[in-house]
């Protein structure tokens, strides 16, 4: 996945995985990261049905950040969710509190950045146990895409989808710097479990989940580009998710809406 504008804001990308350094979570980087001094709080560790939890991340970027590449590499159990100008940074996400749902979940792997020449910007490894419902269901036949649900009122106005090339881009204009947001999930997530005789569950997902950034993400021209072949990718795996995720200010005010469905394909944002 190749990020422009979008993945300046390096950290918050990290964030929507929920991320550098406690048990569950830890810094993979290397001493020759552009983002150095490293520090992650993921409180209570491990996560807790019974508890909000929150994480932060803090470290410094002894670059901008224009641009560059991506790498996700986890394994989801259980349930099959950029400008950034150099010096301090700081991601605060939550307190979330989960659904109260027996079940677990996991959530193991790598989210490595780098920028344009190649070289290496951050990387978390990934080591989550997460408690969710289990719950037998019919299997849907597809699942997989986003697209925007928004109205003329968000604050991330014109977004529009292209696609040449097996690259499809989607860019957007926000209209206001956003120093913190929450995003309101209401999902249902469809997933195949093989190693438990081919069972099918759906667990409904209702999260707010906020977040605040240090430095604020700016105003401007947002850009995200992502290849066909990453979005074949995420339609052949055995989880799928459909629903609506709502951004919102702090003013509560929207600045956009994502509907997941099955009746969509390709990945937008």
């Amino acid at each position: 996945m190749q990020l422009k504008k979008t993945e300046g804001n390096v950290l918050k990308f990290l964030s929507f995985a929920g991320f550098v350094s406690s048990a569950s979570v830890k810094n993979c980087g290397g001493p020759h990261d552009h983002f150095s001094n490293v520090s992650l709080d993921l409180s209570p560790d491990p996560i807790s049905r019974a508890t909000p939890f929150t994480f932060t991340l803090t470290g410094s970027m002894d670059e901008d950040h224009v641009g560059g590449t991506v790498d996700v590499d986890l394994e989801i159990k259980a349930l099959r969710v950029v400008d950034k100008v150099k010096g301090p940074q700081k991601l605060v996400i939550g307190p979330v509190t989960l659904p109260q749902d027996p079940g677990e979940a996991s959530l193991k792997g790598t989210v490595s950045v780098k920028n344009v020449q190649g070289e290496p910007v951050a990387c978390v490894a990934l080591d989550i146990e997460v408690p969710l419902f289990e719950e037998e269901a019919k299997r849907d036949e597809d699942y997989g895409g986003v697209k925007s649900c928004g109205s003329a009122t968000d604050h991330l106005k014109d977004v529009s989808e292209t696609t040449s090339g097996g690259v499809t881009t989607v860019t957007g204009t926000l209209d206001e710097d956003l120093a913190s947001i929450t995003a309101n999930v209401d999902v249902t997530v469809h997933a195949l479990f093989v190693k438990v005789h081919a069972l099918f569950v759906k667990v409904p997902l209702k999260l707010q989940i906020p977040m605040s950034f240090s430095p604020a993400i700016s105003k401007g021209d947002w850009k995200l580009t992502t290849s066909e072949e990453k979005a074949a990718e995420v339609s052949l795996s055995p989880v799928k998710v459909e629903g609506q995720v709502v951004i919102d200010d702090a003013k509560k005010e929207q600045v956009t809406c994502l509907s997941i469905s099955s009746d969509t394909s390709q990945i937008m944002v």
